[in-house]
């Protein structure tokens, strides 16, 4: 796995979404009246509304890992907000158009067609996933 310093990341992140390109349409909160998929992940407004400021605060922890499942993709990180971020609830679970969950992580991924993009889950999943073998090679960059 190509390791990535928290400074390499945060340019990443933050060229990515001068750009438009960090979160997609599958995930962007001015999408939820859209129905792409059955159940998605969609980006807190305050998140995605305020992303430079999320990412310069650094009221959040970052970990690292290599996705067994995803092999082509292979940058995947997470942003978990500290118990004191105002940015705490960082996506919503959406089934059809409704919010249906609060997530409390973001997960950034290289994604082998889109490019780096953002999306949420919980903390919960990411650990099913690890227990699962599905993400390995734990490294907290912050």
């Amino acid at each position: 796995m190509n390791q990535i310093d928290l400074e390499r990341l945060k340019q990443l992140l933050l060229d990515a979404d001068s750009k438009g390109k960090l979160i997609i349409d599958k995930h962007n909160p001015d999408k939820v009246s859209t129905i792409i998929t059955p159940f998605r992940s969609v980006v807190s407004k305050k998140v995605a509304g305020n992303f430079v400021s999320f990412i310069n605060e650094e009221n959040y922890s970052i970990k690292e890992y290599n996705n067994t499942e995803y092999p082509l993709s292979p940058l995947y990180f997470t942003i978990t907000p500290n118990a004191d971020s105002s940015y705490l609830i960082a996506s919503s679970g959406v089934t059809g158009n409704i919010p249906t969950s609060a997530m409390d992580t973001l997960v950034i991924v290289s994604g082998g067609t889109k490019g780096i993009h953002m999306f949420g889950t919980s903390s919960s999943d990411i650990l099913n996933r690890i227990t699962q073998g599905i993400l390995i090679d734990e490294r907290t960059l912050k």
